[in-house]
């Protein structure tokens, strides 16, 4: 019993992650992501021994800070909308509703996300963000659901 009530705590500190996120004014936003992205050139020339001369390095973040952005928008809501199917599935939801549900809560909440970002110095809503944390909701969703679908039979044979 207690676990039904416990399983909503993973959505609600996702969502919180994601309005933190989205409260930073975009020049202390743009600078977190940036430093990911300087760790992840760090990493690639240390893997290849190859070292990115400073005029390429700057070319190389610019353009590559961007698809982090991206895949962070992407990621992020696909944890939360596996998140929500895992609660569902404790609640015992029907995987068809429990879809819908997941899916239908993720794009509301990045719907609400992108107008909270009107608000915020330098930042603005976009409808591609809602679109692309859309589907990155929709891909969470679907794919935890295999893994849930792939569990119960497993579980199922024993």
């Amino acid at each position: 019993m207690k676990l039904k009530y416990i399983s909503g705590v993973p959505v609600v500190i996702i969502m919180a992650m994601i309005f933190f996120f989205s409260s930073k004014p975009a020049v202390i936003s743009q600078e977190s992501s940036l430093s990911i992205t300087r760790a992840v050139v760090n990493v690639y020339e240390k893997i290849t021994n190859v070292a990115i001369e400073t005029a390429d390095r700057m070319q190389l973040l610019s353009s590559l800070d961007h698809m982090v952005r991206k895949t962070a928008h992407f990621l992020e809501y696909a944890a939360l909308a596996a998140s929500l199917v895992l609660n569902f599935t404790i609640w015992k939801v029907d995987l068809r509703r429990n879809l819908g549900l997941s899916v239908l809560i993720t794009t509301a909440y990045a719907i609400t996300d992108e107008f909270h970002q009107t608000f915020i110095p330098g930042r603005s809503g976009q409808v591609s963000d809602v679109l692309l944390d859309s589907c990155g909701g929709i891909t969470g969703a679907l794919l935890f659901i295999l893994l849930i679908t792939i569990f119960m039979k497993k579980k199922r044979s024993l």
